[in-house]
């Protein structure tokens, strides 16, 4: 059937549904699949030999937002009441600047719900820690990060997880081909509303927050850290 080059296809194996890139051009169009226990995943030659960043797949953060996504909401109680409370804070104020920026509402799901075709479709930006949401918690040890009640440990730095949280963009470990992102909307703020130029990207990939500084116009809190991953998406080393 004909390509069209401004849509994602989904192809369907064994019954499970498979969202693919989009294709180059709307004249050819090439891909491979690959199966990880009773799962296919998209995988290219690169992907066959380990993550790689490439077009959709690049970072930062904001990138996420440029294709279909879902925000999964944590419904367990989290390691501590004020990084509960700060995740639930930025998720409603991702929504709500979502809807006033870019006039359109953002996909919601309880961590309970979300679905073998959810993670086919959709970018996932799980809100919440390991312990209050399952989906985080399901992928944590494929994250190149550590996250328990004690420390959350990043790019060979430990933070104390009651006052700091991390928002980063990552290939989703249950589905590659499509990203998943920590505690992050977009990442212009308030501040950057008074025209076009500033509503760019303002964190790399990742970024570990102090939340005992209050979000405010410009900053979710005080970004302690923050970074790119190097081009196959592993933590850069620090420059000395």
């Amino acid at each position: 059937c004909p390509l069209d080059a401004s849509i994602p296809p989904t192809l369907q194996i064994d019954g499970q549904r498979v969202a693919a890139r989009r294709p180059e051009s709307d004249r050819s169009w090439k891909i491979s699949l690959v199966r990880r226990g009773a799962k296919w995943f998209v995988a290219d030659g690169d992907q066959e030999q380990g993550l790689r960043k490439s077009h959709g797949l690049q970072g930062p953060i904001d990138d996420a937002f440029m294709d279909s996504f879902m925000f999964v909401r944590p419904t367990s109680h989290g390691f501590h009441a004020a990084t509960s409370g700060w995740a639930a804070t930025e998720m409603a104020h991702a929504v709500d600047h979502w809807r006033k920026q870019f006039r359109g509402e953002a996909r919601i799901k309880d961590d309970s719900a979300v679905t073998d075709a959810d993670i086919a479709a959709h970018n996932l930006v799980l809100w919440g820690d390991p312990k209050s949401n399952s989906v985080l918690a399901r992928i944590l040890d494929r994250l190149p990060l550590k996250w328990s009640a004690d420390t959350l440990q990043m790019a060979g730095k430990s933070y104390p997880s009651d006052k700091t949280m991390i928002a980063m963009i990552f290939p989703n470990p249950l589905n590659p081909a499509r990203y998943v992102v920590l505690n992050s909307g977009f990442t212009f703020r308030e501040y950057d509303y008074l025209n076009n130029a500033r509503q760019v990207p303002k964190l790399p990939d990742w970024a570990v927050i102090d939340i005992t500084t209050p979000p405010n116009p410009r900053w979710p809190g005080k970004i302690l850290a923050a970074d790119f991953f190097d081009e196959e998406w592993r933590v850069q080393a620090a420059v000395k």
